[in-house]
């Protein structure tokens, strides 16, 4: 762990670290550090202050890998991003011949800078890891904050932090352990190909079930089509019949013999006439029954089980009730039972009704006793309810809950827990932890500072806030309460 103290300068903030060895500053690595070549790692400068050397890396507006997931979990792609961007600060020091061993690899030491969207590593010269696990807190760190429900994920951050143990283990190492084809990632991805072929015929089985219904139906159909044109098709004829006999009659000059055909073929069509107008209204009104009784079954089947269950014989029924019909109590009486359990100091059992015993004694569950009745109980607020900051400024009336710790605040979506649309708060401003009955606050390199009682806070540093204690993120004001 190293001793790093945070100072803020004229906008920037910045983290110091004291130079062990006064030669150091004649160094070739001393140079290359402070010259500004290698922008994967920090920038630094150098000061002097009562005959001791002090390096001062600039952290402004960069956040490190420990708060960046504190109170989250990491993807597949967000672990493979890390190890393989420090695979790149590692080859970016190779090419200038800078030992790789002064490169921190502590989860509170790698930032992440936001506007770049990439990591940037702290090189300090006099750094002296543990030569048996360099790795071994970033890969811890890696282990607790990956993802659960990634069984795979997990098994290979386990086995990175196995192998790193052993010697001669380097962050290539991790990035091949994560990125290889193992066997049971395969026999898994073959066991998935077989269920979609079984899901496939499954489904192909069914979608021919339905086709084979649907031709039945479409058959079906089609002869009670044919059979309802019977009617109109022959009542057509008829009026054709009728209107030719008319003509006919009326064209020609006829002789008794072929009126009289006239007359039996008028009634012959008449007649059919007749009947084929019958079995149209009888065809629609059957019709219209049909579709009457099949709206009264489909009611009857929704409402048969709620029907069912409604007047079912209840398991303890009380004297005076029928053994099908029990008596069903208003709503009135519903409540005003409810509240006199309640006045009495019982307590309702979740899940149970009143009848079943889910009404039991407050004495069995340690709650106020009968006896308590007409007493006022006072309570502590901070401990049922919940933290929140009310803003104090007119124009902002954006209250924040503190439900869940950590919660971090800044004006970044999707970084920040609570987002503070404010140009003087800045992307990741800071974050509230929780220790015990303790609420904890943490500025997280801001910009333009936070502030506890007009106070301003130094970087990174932490403080333990209290009801009444007034917040300030850049321009927006807050009381805690």
């Amino acid at each position: 762990m190293l001793e790093a103290k945070y100072y803020r300068d004229y906008g920037h903030n910045y983290m110091i670290l004291q130079c062990g060895q006064q030669e150091a500053v004649r160094s070739y690595q001393y140079k290359i550090l402070t010259s500004g070549k290698i922008g994967e790692i920090l920038k630094c400068s150098v000061r002097h202050v009562n005959g001791s050397t002090y390096y001062y890396y600039d952290i402004s507006s960069r956040t490190s890998l420990d708060s960046l997931y504190r109170g989250r979990k990491m993807s597949r792609a967000q672990v493979k991003d890390v190890l393989s961007q420090i695979q790149g600060i590692y080859a970016k020091l190779a090419g200038y011949f800078m030992d790789e061993a002064g490169l921190v690899l502590l989860p509170e030491h790698i930032y992440y800078d936001i506007t770049a969207k990439r990591y940037i590593g702290l090189y300090y010269p006099d750094h002296r890891p543990e030569e048996t696990n360099p790795y071994g807190a970033l890969l811890s760190f890696l282990a607790e904050h990956i993802d659960g429900e990634d069984r795979d994920l997990a098994e290979r951050v386990y086995r990175m932090c196995e192998m790193a143990e052993e010697n001669c283990f380097f962050v290539e190492d991790a990035l091949r352990i994560l990125e290889e084809d193992e066997e049971p990632v395969m026999e898994t991805a073959r066991e998935k190909i077989v269920q979609g072929e079984q899901d496939l015929v499954i489904t192909w089985a069914a979608d021919h079930d339905t086709a084979e219904d649907c031709t039945e139906s479409e058959e079906y159909a089609h002869k009670s089509e044919k059979k309802n044109l019977f009617y109109p098709v022959f009542a057509l004829l008829s009026v054709l019949g009728i209107a030719g006999a008319v003509a006919v009659y009326s064209m020609y000059e006829l002789t008794q013999r072929e009126e009289l055909v006239i007359y039996g073929v008028l009634a012959s069509m008449g007649v059919c006439l007749f009947f084929c107008i019958a079995g149209i209204f009888a065809a629609g009104r059957k019709k219209a029954v049909t579709g009457k009784e099949r709206d009264k079954e489909s009611r009857e089947g929704y409402f048969s089980d709620f029907d069912e269950e409604l007047y079912r014989e209840p398991r303890n029924s009380r004297p005076g009730e029928s053994a099908g019909c029990p008596q069903t109590p208003s709503l009135d009486q519903v409540l005003n039972r409810d509240m006199d359990l309640e006045m009495a100091g019982y307590r309702p059992e979740p899940g149970r009704s009143a009848e079943e015993g889910g009404w039991n004694a407050a004495e069995r569950r340690g709650q106020a006793q009968p006896d308590d009745y007409g007493r006022t109980v006072f309570f502590d607020e901070r401990a049922v309810g919940e933290c929140k900051l009310y803003a104090m400024d007119k124009k902002n009336k954006n209250h924040i809950e503190l439900r869940e710790f950590p919660c971090t605040i800044g004006k970044m979506a999707g970084c920040v827990d609570h987002v503070l649309a404010d140009s003087s708060v800045s992307r990741i401003h800071a974050r509230f932890d929780r220790q015990g009955e303790r609420v904890l606050l943490t500025d997280m390199n801001s910009t333009n500072g936070t502030f506890k009682n007009g106070l301003r806070m130094r970087p990174q540093e932490t403080v333990e806030i209290e009801p009444g204690d007034e917040v300030r993120f850049g321009n927006l004001n807050y009381c805690y309460r």
